[in-house]
């Protein structure tokens, strides 16, 4: 909020408000016997508020027992008055999620039992109006037309909310929800009042102890009582807050003096507001775009300006104050240094000062960083990893990046694995692990290069019947060519085998017949014997004619049973080879004995076909020996 200074009634001819100093105990007196009036004398500066006739004051100037007279100017708001909106639904604030508190990483020093407890802060502004969200521990009024201390602006209490609203699981929050908020009136609903309630404002808060004081209101004018005061107040141990300015040029006054802490104001990018003013007496920056905070009848309202930056370095000394209490103003002033983000150019400039305001605790060491960093599972669209969280006490959460784009952080609650789906084939990505402490501090990383399977096309579940059935039927048809004889093949060799053993049946061994056939399925050992036989038989012709007819009968049944008997031990043998290769080929038992079945009868016609020639040449046999019996008794005579 800008405070601009103007005249009241100066050299009035019934006389003028002015603030006088004095040298000494004459300087003193004199200004008291001039005056018509004493309005206010000063117990920490020597200087008297009083009105006095104008003739009396011009004589006052060439007293050398008088340091200065200042006329009592007005305090009012500039044409840059900062407005404030009310929040319409209050109900959907939520502590933690507004930027301001985020962005100082506050939550830090809570996390260390730093609050602000017990440390008092003067708001020197319109009052400060009850609200649940705050806690008034006391306060003054120094406007004449009232002696509360009761907001009937709202900025006083837009301010106090940003210092100390409490931590009560609704609203907002404050910078140090435990400091006690004291509401000092020195401008009216407004938002104007004079120099005078300006200086009795700041005594008041040296008078009762106050640790910290905070200005959101400053002037283009300067004031030799002010800068005097102030400089007592610092002297005194109390640290003063002021905020730069808001007409976006130089910075105003009280921030221009050293006493006072000077701030400008960034929007939520840390960008410096366009409207903050800024110069070498810029010392530090804070929030001061669109700042939620406590309102008028228990409200909340939304503004923006340095008024705004202002109360976030008042809040973090608070803390600091609360932290180190044995610190002097200089010396915790100087340790704030410590809490910063540099922004802008390396080192304190005339936009940011040392930088923006982020509580950074003692701890500053990151926690350990996670291991056994694994590739668990690989798919083409998906990889899963898993790793071990380090055992620090503060360990808070991992961070983890995919191809350093940010996707999620996981707590030390939740299980050390992530599924990273929707990813590309055959592709390596780079996982990125970073472990940080409830303190915020954060690891350099642990990384892992990991690559997704090939993906390979899968066949729908008919073509896969249709290849199987291919392959089936192939490796069935190959083994039938390599282990099944051919049928008629193997017919006609035991036809032939059939013939020459008929005309060899009268010489013939009926035991070695009987091996000849049993042996009959190796076609190249049947035709060999066969030739062996017809050589037996011829000799046989040659040496003997003592073949009987009951003989040649006998070997002729003989024969034809044992020829019998082989075809049932071949046929049988047949079957289990095809039982054997049905199973390999998919075929049922049942299938093989029908088929058999059908083969069984082809050979016991062939069987009975072959049996009929036998006897027919068995009884042609003997009618040709009967012959050849007749000639030779004919042959006798």
């Amino acid at each position: 909020m800008i405070v601009s200074l103007t005249p009241v009634n100066a050299f009035a001819s019934d006389g003028v408000e002015a603030v006088i100093g004095y040298e000494n105990k004459v300087g003193k007196q004199l200004i008291m016997e001039k005056s018509s009036e004493i309005d206010y004398e000063f117990t920490r500066i020597p200087a008297i508020a009083v009105t006095i006739n104008r003739n009396a004051l011009a004589g006052l100037y060439e007293s050398s027992n008088i340091t200065y007279i200042e006329e009592n100017t007005a305090v009012e708001l500039s044409t840059n008055t900062e407005t404030i909106t009310e929040v319409p639904d209050a109900n959907t604030l939520k502590e933690m999620e507004q930027w301001n508190i985020i962005s100082t990483g506050i939550d830090s020093a809570w996390e260390e039992g730093f609050t602000g407890k017990n440390v008092n802060v003067a708001i020197i502004d319109t009052g400060i109006s009850p609200h649940t969200d705050l806690t008034i521990s006391g306060g003054t009024s120094t406007v004449d037309y009232t002696e509360e201390w009761l907001d009937d602006s709202g900025h006083g209490t837009h301010v106090a909310g940003i210092i100390g609203s409490k931590r009560n699981d609704f609203g907002i929050v404050g910078v140090a929800p435990d400091v006690n908020l004291y509401a000092v009136k020195a401008l009216d609903a407004n938002g104007e009042g004079t120099l005078t309630d300006l200086l009795e404002a700041i005594e008041w808060s040296m008078n009762n102890n106050m640790n910290i004081i905070n200005l959101s209101l400053d002037t283009d004018t300067s004031s030799e009582s002010m800068q005097n005061l102030l400089k007592k107040a610092y002297d005194s141990g109390i640290l003063i807050v002021g905020v730069s300015g808001n007409n976006g040029n130089s910075v105003t006054y009280p921030a221009k003096y050293d006493s006072v802490i000077g701030v400008s104001a960034v929007d939520g990018r840390l960008n410096i507001a366009g409207f903050s003013s800024t110069g070498p007496e810029v010392e530090f920056s804070a929030p001061g775009i669109n700042i939620i905070s406590t309102y008028l009848n228990d409200s909340y309202g939304t503004s923006s300006g340095t008024s705004q930056a202002s109360p976030h370095i008042a809040g973090m000394l608070a803390i600091l104050k609360q932290k180190y209490p044995g610190m002097t103003s200089s010396e915790l002033r100087a340790e704030l240094i410590y809490h910063v983000q540099d922004l802008g150019s390396a080192g304190r400039d005339t936009l940011y000062g040392h930088g923006f305001i982020t509580y950074k605790p003692d701890d500053q060491t990151a926690p350990g960083e996670v291991t056994n960093l694994q590739l668990t599972e690989s798919s083409p669209d998906s990889l899963l990893v898993s790793w071990e969280n380090p055992t620090d006490e503060d360990f808070s959460e991992v961070s983890l990046y995919v191809n350093d784009s940010y996707v999620t952080a996981l707590t030390s609650d939740n299980e050390a694995i992530y599924r990273a789906e929707e990813l590309e084939a055959d592709t390596e990505y780079t996982f990125s692990l970073y472990t940080e402490d409830r303190f915020g501090n954060v690891s350099e990383g642990t990384f892992l290069k990991a690559r997704t399977a090939v993906d390979e096309p899968v066949l729908d579940e008919e073509e896969v019947v249709v290849e199987q059935g291919k392959t089936n039927d192939k490796s069935i048809a190959d083994e039938n060519s390599i282990q099944v004889p051919n049928t008629s093949e193997k017919k006609e060799s035991k036809r032939a085998v059939t013939e020459s053993e008929a005309d060899t049946v009268v010489d013939s061994d009926v035991k070695e017949q009987g091996n000849i056939d049993a042996e009959d399925q190796k076609p190249e050992q049947t035709e060999k014997k066969s030739d062996d036989r017809m050589l037996e038989e011829d000799k046989s012709r040659e040496d003997t004619n003592k073949t009987s007819a009951e003989k040649s009968a006998g070997v002729g049944k003989r024969e034809t049973a044992s020829e019998v008997n082989t075809d049932k031990i071949n046929a049988s043998l047949n079957l289990n080879e095809k039982k054997e290769e049905g199973s390999k080929s998919g075929k049922t038992v049942e299938k093989l004995e029908e088929e058999n079945k059908e083969e069984s009868v082809d050979d016991e016609d062939e069987v009975e076909d072959e049996s009929k020639n036998i006897f027919t040449r068995i009884f042609q046999s003997i009618g040709n020996i009967l012959t050849t019996i007749l000639d030779w008794i004919r042959g006798l005579f």
